[in-house]
């Protein structure tokens, strides 16, 4: 859009001296640039006429519209820090998947007394059971022991 009509759309129906008084700029000089607005004219206009900026300044074609998305998401994802991916990646967390993992609602923690449950009906009951290690623990007990070492077996693959 051209700056003069951009400019008469937007003060419609006030007249360029009520304009400028409005958005505090000398009525000579923007008479004088009414068809090449600076930038700063631009934004206090808008200002001064309730209207974005933003679209003011693309409205006039100082920037484009897809400029305004913000950066890139690689470029703002290598510039966040640890802490602020970590807390993205909380808000997006299942809140089910917290209370599986043992944490509350800002943290994820591993807990070992979790079971994995293999009857679905078990898990809407909202119970979590202690998971038993002892079957898969080795049996060092004294008597275990000397068995394999009698035997010559090695205790430690």
């Amino acid at each position: 859009m051209k700056t003069k009509a951009w400019l008469e759309e937007l003060v419609n129906p006030d007249s360029l001296r009520t304009a400028a008084t409005k958005a505090d700029i000398p009525v000579s000089t923007l008479s004088r640039q009414q068809d090449k607005l600076p930038v700063e004219m631009v934004i206090a206009l808008c200002r001064a006429y309730d209207r974005s900026p933003v679209q003011g300044l693309i409205e006039t074609e100082y920037i484009n519209d897809y400029e305004v998305q913000g950066p890139d998401v690689a470029i703002a994802l290598s510039k966040a820090t640890n802490q602020q991916l970590l807390d993205e990646i909380m808000k997006r967390s299942d809140p089910q998947a917290r209370y599986l993992f043992g944490g509350d609602e800002d943290t994820i923690g591993l807990s070992p007394q979790l079971s994995v449950v293999s009857d679905a009906d078990d898990m809407n009951d909202g119970t979590v059971r202690p998971f038993d290690y002892s079957e898969y623990a080795a049996d060092l007990s004294e008597d275990e022991t000397e068995a394999h070492l009698e035997r010559g077996e090695d205790l430690i693959d």
